[in-house]
């Protein structure tokens, strides 16, 4: 079964814009947004590129971009409010180097993304769907780990970040074993990555006192 026609890991919810992100999301959009139904290759004519899943309100991704210009940064959030931020970030910091998708990661990844295209792909701080019976609807599943596989480039790195440990227990179990990946040190990883700022969710994860946990791969084959 393909991976888009199994059950989506999020849910959308309405929520409230403020006024800066409902500008930037007039004002922007078309400078930045990709069009789902394009395949990549038709505008990714940067290299090397970097992929960042559900950016939350874009400071990982707006990082990446300020410290790469040299790299194309691909963030996909399927939420406006997180989309309405890094819009107007790449704006204040005339971030030319960012384009986002609006849709769902998977049927992109599996239908407009060549294989062997990212460089880096990070997944931080997914909903860990805690529930039991909700543990179907994770992202990170055996299949979405090989999709990633296919997508980067040799040597290229996944980089996953949980402050649910039964999640990260789980997927650190997928991948065992397997001789696609290889498990890095964070002190393995270039400077950018190792000096990454501590995102708004971090930082209320550390102030409720919940671990943060992180797995780094790099793919071998």
């Amino acid at each position: 079964m393909p991976l888009k026609d199994r059950l989506k890991s999020f849910v959308l919810r309405r929520g409230r814009l403020t006024s800066n992100q409902s500008r930037a999301l007039s004002e922007h959009w078309d400078k930045y947004i990709l069009d789902n139904e394009e395949k990549l290759s038709n505008i990714w004519n940067q290299d090397p590129s970097i992929l960042d899943i559900g950016f939350g309100s874009g400071e990982t991704t707006a990082y990446l971009a300020k410290t790469n210009p040299e790299m194309l940064i691909l963030g996909a959030e399927v939420y406006l409010s997180g989309i309405g931020s890094l819009l107007s970030k790449a704006n204040e910091e005339s971030l030319n180097n960012i384009k986002i998708l609006n849709s769902d990661i998977v049927p992109f990844l599996e239908d407009k993304v060549s294989d062997n295209c990212f460089d880096l792909i990070l997944m931080f701080y997914p909903d860990p769907w805690p529930k039991r019976k909700h543990h179907k609807r994770r992202l990170l599943q055996k299949d979405f780990i090989d999709l990633v596989n296919k997508k980067l480039k040799q040597n290229g790195i996944f980089y996953f970040k949980t402050d649910w440990v039964h999640y990260f227990d789980e997927t650190k179990k997928l991948v065992n074993n397997d001789i696609n990946w290889r498990v890095l040190q964070k002190e393995n990883l270039k400077e950018y990555l190792v000096n990454l700022p501590k995102t708004s969710f971090e930082m209320k994860a550390l102030q409720a006192k919940r671990k943060l946990n992180e797995l780094i791969l790099q793919k071998t084959c």
